[in-house]
């Protein structure tokens, strides 16, 4: 029995919506895993659901559910509603929902021009033939007749949905879809009865909803999900918003509005944005429309939201990646366990990949099928010695010591986290550094024997692997050797850069990013502009940020520009008569830098202070950077498997 607790009274109480009563006020929002066979979900996004339904969530709406043939990938990876095939699978997702007390709802979309980065048999789709700058090809304009063909996939799909059980469908008319696109002028051009008006702009939408109404069940409930902002030159804004949720919620049929902000490539939005931003959008809504609002949108703690329920901005708060970094977040928040979540980063590095599916950078059992031993102790307690305190080293003694394994860490450093520490001190960064506390907390609650400063000699390491069952050595990476045409010149590491350890004061900063493209040049760019120097930001590559989440580059690119950064695309640093030049790799054309200092990167080397090992040698684990220099899910993954085998 769920009672409302202490510390977040507002959020643990229970909800009346509609006929539905939820546990408690928070939501699992919409976020489709790719764990899909021939647009069927598969065993995995099963597992999904029943980790969600079983962290504590009041309701889990089930998303990347799509309604017709001419919004369907290639690869087949989105659930196909209109698709018979789907009602068994998402029945065993409702009633996995339903056995750990929470409620499922399915959202629907029709992608219309938007093919989120993925290949289609099909033509894009639009009220009218205005290209997306997100994809390569303008859209068909749909007919009348096409149009009604599409609104029968909406009324098949919720048939389909309904012999499930679900409790309930939402439209995802949000994020500039296809029902986004109707309402919108930017994207609706028409001057036919779907086109022009208010009315007729809002036309398809309530087709869309009558379709749906006439197949739903008595109990389940209908909900919309709007964009307060879609934050593009021209888009839709709030007045916009608060105007077609009025003119929905006339219809008497909509159960809640669910509120968030952007469209396709801003809405996940990274920790260099605030926190909650579509809050006050949420509370318009509310207020303008007396419909129960659902809010999400980088809300990360359940601080953040008792605070929105309690001052009624919302009646309900989504969260997606913080669900998926720790699904327990819910319960944990309840029963006071704070310092056991583990916090979602922000970076949108694995789950936004879907490299092949859903994949999170803090959390290893993402995306993988169950281990046996998962939730097990192990039937021979070991002595476990690890050696390096970044999060290779500390997953892995997390989950050992869960495992029932007597641990002992030992780190160089003065403190935990390894180059994340670093990469935290960043300019809009610091949020990395929570995997750091998250896991320091754990060794202390598991008992780890944590040693600081503690560095591990050749003859320290040889002596442990005679005292210890297991060895896993995850020492990390260093910063690449300086290139000889540098050789005398006033050069840095992107580490010094970050850190203020830059003792020159020269007024121009080169930042030289040889082939990574990854943030630790873009973090030192950021870092130096801020200390009001000149930068000439430099690179390799053809093409900036190559290799930064998408959904990250925009925002990067803004404050780049906003900080004066001048960047420089496919460059080579030279050595012109003593000068320091940057010099085109494709035109030849050069720009002297004479009085600049370097803030040079290229990836970084492993560390293996022990020379070469093998990983697979019986009683040893090389793990993590000293292995290869990756990313911190690369870590974390590896670290979780070492632990969860021993």
């Amino acid at each position: 029995m769920w009672v409302a607790e202490t510390d977040f009274p507002h959020v643990f109480s229970p909800f009346a919506l509609g006929e539905l009563t939820l546990r408690n006020r928070l939501v699992a929002l919409p976020a489709g895993t790719s764990l899909v066979t021939d647009g069927v979900p598969d065993h995995g996004d099963l597992e999904h659901v029943e980790r969600l339904a079983s962290g504590g969530v009041g309701l889990i709406v089930g998303g990347a559910t799509v309604v017709h043939p001419t919004t369907t990938l290639r690869s087949r990876k989105l659930i196909e509603a209109y698709n018979d095939a789907i009602v068994p699978a998402t029945a065993e997702k409702v009633a996995a929902a339903h056995r750990h007390g929470a409620r499922y709802v399915t959202q629907l979309v029709h992608l219309g021009r938007e093919f989120i980065g993925g290949e289609s048999d099909s033509a894009p789709v639009a009220p009218s033939p205005i290209k997306t700058v997100r994809d390569a090809y303008p859209p068909h304009e749909l007919t009348v007749g096409e149009i009604d063909d599409v609104v029968e996939g909406w009324r098949s799909s919720a048939a389909n949905l309904v012999a499930a059980g679900v409790d309930g469908i939402e439209v995802h008319a949000a994020h500039g879809y296809l029902v986004a696109q109707f309402m919108s002028p930017l994207t609706n051009r028409r001057t036919d009865e779907f086109g022009g008006t208010f009315e007729n702009r809002m036309r398809f939408t309530h087709l869309v909803l009558d379709a749906i109404s006439s197949e739903m069940a008595a109990g389940t409930v209908l909900g919309v999900r709007l964009s307060g902002e879609e934050e593009i030159p021209g888009g839709m804004g709030i007045d916009d918003c608060v105007e077609i949720a009025r003119d929905i919620a006339d219809r008497g049929d909509v159960a809640y509005f669910s509120v968030t902000h952007g469209t396709r490539g801003k809405y996940v939005k990274d920790s260099t944005g605030p926190d909650a931003v579509a809050v006050p959008s949420a509370s318009r809504v509310r207020a303008a429309t007396g419909v129960p609002t659902l809010v999400g949108q980088r809300i990360r703690d359940v601080a953040t939201a008792e605070h929105v329920v309690k001052n009624g901005h919302a009646d309900l708060v989504g969260m997606a990646r913080a669900l998926i970094a720790d699904p327990q977040l819910p319960t944990k928040s309840r029963e006071g366990r704070l310092r056991e979540i583990r916090g979602c980063l922000g970076v949108n590095q694995d789950c936004r990949a879907f490299d092949p599916h859903l994949h999170c950078a803090v959390n290893a059992e993402i995306g993988r099928p169950r281990h046996p031993n998962a939730g097990s102790v192990a039937e021979r307690t070991k002595t476990v010695y690890v050696v390096g305190g970044g999060p290779a080293g500390l997953e892995a003694a997390r989950v050992a010591a869960e495992r029932g394994h007597r641990v002992s860490l030992f780190e160089a450093a003065p403190e935990l986290g390894g180059s994340v520490r670093i990469a935290a001190s960043a300019p809009h960064r610091s949020t990395l550094i929570d995997i750091v506390d998250y896991l320091g907390n754990e060794m202390r609650r598991l008992g780890v024997d944590v040693n600081l400063a503690a560095p591990i000699a050749l003859d320290d390491f040889q002596e442990i692997r005679h005292v210890a069952d297991h060895v896993v050595v995850a020492t990390g990476s260093r910063p690449a050797d300086l290139p000889s045409e540098l050789t005398g010149r006033t050069v840095f590491t992107v580490d010094q850069a970050v850190m203020g350890g830059m003792s020159d004061d020269a007024e121009t900063v080169v930042v030289f990013d040889d082939g990574d493209g990854f943030w630790p040049a873009y973090n030192a760019a950021e870092a130096v502009a801020r200390n009001g120097r000149r930068v000439h930001f430099a690179t390799s590559l053809s093409a900036l940020a190559s290799r930064i989440p998408a959904e990250s580059v925009g925002p990067l690119v803004e404050r780049l520009r906003a900080a004066g950064v001048h960047c420089h695309l496919g460059q080579r640093l030279a050595d012109v008569d003593g000068v320091l030049t940057l010099e085109s790799a494709l035109t030849g054309g050069r720009l002297a830098l004479p009085d600049a200092a370097v803030v040079w990167h290229q990836p970084r080397l492993p560390q293996t202070p022990f020379g070469p090992l093998a990983g697979s040698a019986a009683g040893l684990s090389v793990i993590g950077d000293c292995v290869s220099p990756r990313r911190i899910g690369h870590a974390i993954s590896e670290g979780y498997r070492v632990g969860i085998e021993l």
